[in-house]
């Protein structure tokens, strides 16, 4: 029996997500649009899973790389982003931690592509706890809305089974909304305007959740996080609130602990822009022919690589792919001080 189908099931999912709308809503700064429009989109590559049973804190607690405990308490965030680790310390799947009405009921963001093993992951690691993992795919999906030019927060009419909730990891990401599947986008906005006080239309090839990423250089799902291929620093965890060094032992977590303590982050993931379409070949090299990372995603002349932070931005050589040129920038969400110990120990 598909557990999605289930009345009881549904009615919690419901109950869980409903009081998490809220009267105003944050926005970050995503990308341009003309005249002040907001981007709506539905994140049709992202999944909603359940997780519910009296020990569901603590068996994520001893999964992932955030301190899921800040959820239950009362001033604490509505959402928190975390990474599930292998027993090497390197990246499995990244997900978004959702708080709801009951303390025993979180709902996890993750790749849809990799739902199946994600679930099979979880399942793994819950040996005899009394814990249920289910997809809500067919009740909730995902949506981002953001807008480069506004950071300033928005009326909004609260409206029933909504989950609002600022992107926890960079304001820039904007804001994310779990809304019934069958809630189209002219229902959304009418949900959350009941007065027209926003205008919100849908992406296009210029406005849209993927480029917005990859401005920032920010990897998300399997494809730019492959599993097992990257450590949780090198995909900036640190800097993008997805990491507690002050929290109890996780999976993977003596190695992040001593990788943060050493100070030596070596790669990170950083935006890239290329003044040339890319090919099959993601390699970024130097113009003398070093190898410098490699481009894990890519929209129009935008995309996201990993790539060694001494050469790149310590340095002043020029970078090719393809033999084309490409530039990269250090982003505007990356810590103020550069002289901190964790940046500047891989420049030196």
């Amino acid at each position: 029996m598909n557990v999605c189908k289930n009345f009881k099931f549904l009615r919690i999912a419901r109950d869980c997500i409903r009081n998490l709308s809220g009267s105003r809503l944050p926005l970050g700064v995503g990308a341009r649009v003309s005249n002040g429009t907001y981007t709506l989109e539905p994140l049709t590559k992202r999944e909603l899973i359940r997780v519910h049973g009296a020990e569901a804190m603590p068996f994520l607690q001893g999964l992932v790389t955030n301190d899921v405990s800040r959820l239950q308490e009362p001033q604490g965030p509505t959402s928190m982003y975390a990474l599930f680790l292998n027993r090497g310390g390197r990246v499995m799947y990244d997900t978004i931690i959702y708080r709801t009405n009951d303390p025993d009921t979180f709902l996890l963001e993750c790749d849809r592509d990799a739902s199946s093993d994600f679930r099979r992951h979880l399942r793994t690691y819950r040996v005899r706890k009394r814990i249920d993992i289910d997809t809500v795919d067919d009740e909730y999906v995902p949506w981002v809305l953001f807008n480069e030019q506004r950071t300033n927060e928005i009326p909004t009419k609260k409206a029933e089974d909504l989950f609002i909730t600022q992107d926890p990891r960079v304001d820039s990401l904007g804001t994310r909304i779990l809304a019934p599947t069958d809630l189209g986008m002219n229902k959304l906005i009418k949900n959350l305007w009941r007065h027209h006080e926003v205008v919100a239309s849908g992406s296009t090839p210029e406005s849209n959740y993927k480029l917005l990423r990859y401005k920032q250089g920010i990897g998300e799902g399997v494809e730019e996080l492959p599993p097992g291929k990257c450590f949780p620093l090198e995909a900036n965890a640190d800097y993008l609130n997805g990491v507690s060094f002050n929290k109890g032992c996780y999976v993977g977590q003596e190695l992040t602990a001593r990788v943060h303590h050493s100070g030596v982050i070596r790669k990170r993931y950083m935006p890239v822009r290329f003044t040339a379409p890319v090919s099959s070949n993601h390699i970024v090299k130097s113009v003398a022919g070093a190898n410098l990372g490699r481009v894990l995603g890519h929209a129009h002349n935008r995309g996201v690589a990993l790539l060694r932070i001494e050469p790149v931005l310590g340095g002043q050589q020029q970078l090719v792919i393809d033999g084309e040129r490409c530039y990269v920038e250090r982003p505007q969400w990356w810590p103020n001080d550069v002289n901190s110990k964790r940046v500047q120990s891989a420049i030196e």
